[in-house]
């Protein structure tokens, strides 16, 4: 029972570790409302804003821009809006805010493995799919197996079965 109470308390005091730091990331990352500047629809502007990490985060929460909202992630927000309506593609505006914050900035950076997830999930799941139906096929052509096949036959006896026999019948008296 003891050690039960000390794990107890072991999570309690690690609970309060926890609540204490999120209180703390939450009173330095004040956040602020967002104008109507973020209601309207601009092309690419949630792609880009997806793929983009909030400069205040990189290192704690590591939240997008358009899930964020500190104001320096807003003022992001307007400058990518403002650049796109002027006819600037998404590709150069992250290619500067990438020149401006480093790859720091990016949420999935080019060398690392989690932008090529989803290319290895999609064959991960038409390999297991195709295994799958290979199964199934080579179920479906065997067929089921008629009962009196499923039984075991009678085995064939040789001499040590015989003398098993034999003295299992002998009276017990006689041994």
């Amino acid at each position: 029972m003891r050690s039960s109470s000390t794990v107890l308390g072991a999570f309690l005091v690690a609970g309060s570790i926890t609540l204490g730091n999120s209180r703390a990331l939450a009173e330095d990352h004040v956040e602020t409302a967002q104008d109507e500047a973020f209601t309207e629809y601009v092309t690419g502007a949630s792609r880009l804003e997806g793929r983009l990490l909030a400069p205040c985060c990189w290192d704690s929460s590591r939240q997008t821009l358009d899930i964020h909202g500190s104001p320096i992630a807003n003022e992001l927000r307007r400058e990518i809006r403002r650049r796109l309506k002027g006819g600037e593609l998404p590709d150069s505006v992250e290619a500067d805010l990438v020149k401006r914050y480093t790859t720091k900035i990016l949420a999935a950076p080019a060398d690392s493995p989690i932008a090529h997830l989803g290319t290895l999930l999609s064959f991960g799941l038409v390999g297991a799919g195709g295994l799958a139906a290979v199964l199934v096929a080579r179920w479906r052509r065997r067929g089921p197996q008629p009962k009196s096949e499923s039984k075991p036959g009678p085995t064939s006896r040789d001499e040590w079965d015989e003398r098993l026999d034999d003295e299992l019948r002998e009276p017990e008296d006689e041994k």
